[in-house]
């Protein structure tokens, strides 16, 4: 008995020493902005993106934690990466897990209060339970692995390891209830942190006019977390779907951006506007990317009429009070799609002087 006591005592003191010992250099090593974290190489890899990152001035303890945090799934963390280096079985690619992610996407409130403040007033703020527990969606669609491509791509196994049962019957419950409150779609859903990028500078104040063409187009850090490949695709790698409109080619805005929404706002493969879970816009706002009416954050469209008519539309009334989806969700024109004839079969009527 004496001599187990002795061996279990040496055991937890050898854990608490090699626990001690990754964390303090962890946290030493972080404050020489991340070099000491390369001392594994499988992290050369972020660290040299980070490096040429928009948040290269932010050191890696301020994300990912330090040895004197709370948090005790990031000491596991940081155990775990100790035996993969003793015990020589290094994965090929270190990935994020889903508390991890959640983790990360809590650090970007510090310094994006305004934008999750949007979010959270948004539909990109749903709930693993506001999704997969909808009866009137379950009874309709059955729940496959799929559903996880935009509601839930972080998620660590399958679709069955969130919500049972998996039919189309009913009643529904989370596996996990820790799911409950969870986002399916995080800060890095649409972005990456470690992605190349200048952080903004000041104008040149002494040239005013020349201020606005130097100004930055877009977030550099702007992509679509593929679950499959477990990594980001930048938006400026992703293509914009050809649509088609009956026979005719639909005109298509060219801002970029929008193409990270097509990756889950998906038409069918006829590429039909309309089709599936599309909403490209046709009718009077045909050419409309979906960023030209939406906030980026909180999809909020309620000021984008006044953007593009001050007063009033070209038939002299105001079209915030027309008979659309803008002004109520009952109404059967779609404000995506809507068209001068949907109002006027008979025809256009004359601008009122």
């Amino acid at each position: 008995m004496r001599k187990r006591f002795f061996l279990v005592l040496g055991g937890l003191v050898a854990v608490a020493g090699a626990l001690a010992a990754v964390n303090l250099g962890y946290y030493a090593g972080s404050s020489y902005s991340g070099s000491y974290c390369t001392t594994c190489h499988q992290i050369q890899a972020s660290y040299d993106k980070w490096a040429r990152s928009v948040h290269r001035g932010l050191q890696c303890k301020e994300c990912h934690g330090s040895a004197f945090t709370t948090d005790l799934e990031a000491h596991r963390t940081n155990l775990r990466h100790l035996y993969y280096q003793v015990s020589g079985k290094v994965p090929g690619r270190i990935v994020l897990k889903d508390a991890q992610v959640d983790r990360i996407a809590a650090n970007c409130q510090r310094c994006h209060a305004d934008n999750l403040a949007k979010w959270r007033a948004g539909g990109h703020s749903a709930a693993y339970s506001h999704i997969f527990l909808s009866k009137a969606h379950n009874e309709k669609t059955l729940l496959m692995d799929d559903c996880l491509r935009c509601h839930g791509m972080f998620a660590d196994g399958a679709i069955a390891d969130i919500v049972t049962p998996i039919d189309n019957r009913g009643p529904w419950k989370l596996a996990d209830e820790r799911f409950s409150s969870r986002p399916v779609i995080p800060c890095l859903t649409c972005h990456t942190v470690h992605s190349d990028g200048v952080p903004p500078a000041a104008p040149d104040y002494l040239q005013p006019k020349k201020a606005a063409q130097g100004r930055q187009l877009r977030t550099t850090s702007l992509g679509f977390y593929d679950r499959r490949e477990r990594r980001h695709v930048l938006a400026a790698d992703l293509a914009l779907p050809a649509m088609v409109v009956g026979e005719r080619a639909a005109k298509m805005s060219p801002d970029p951006r929008q193409a990270v929404c097509y990756q889950c706002h998906a038409p069918e493969t006829t590429l039909e506007v309309g089709s599936g879970d599309d909403r490209t816009a046709i009718g009077v706002h045909e050419g409309i990317g979906c960023l030209g009416c939406h906030d980026p954050h909180g999809l909020d469209a309620r000021q984008s009429c006044a953007n593009c008519h001050p007063a009033y539309s070209n038939c002299g009334l105001d079209v915030a009070t027309m008979d659309t989806s803008f002004k109520s969700p009952d109404s059967r024109h779609n404000i995506h799609f809507v068209s001068c004839a949907d109002c006027h079969p008979k025809g256009v009527p004359e601008r009122k002087k």
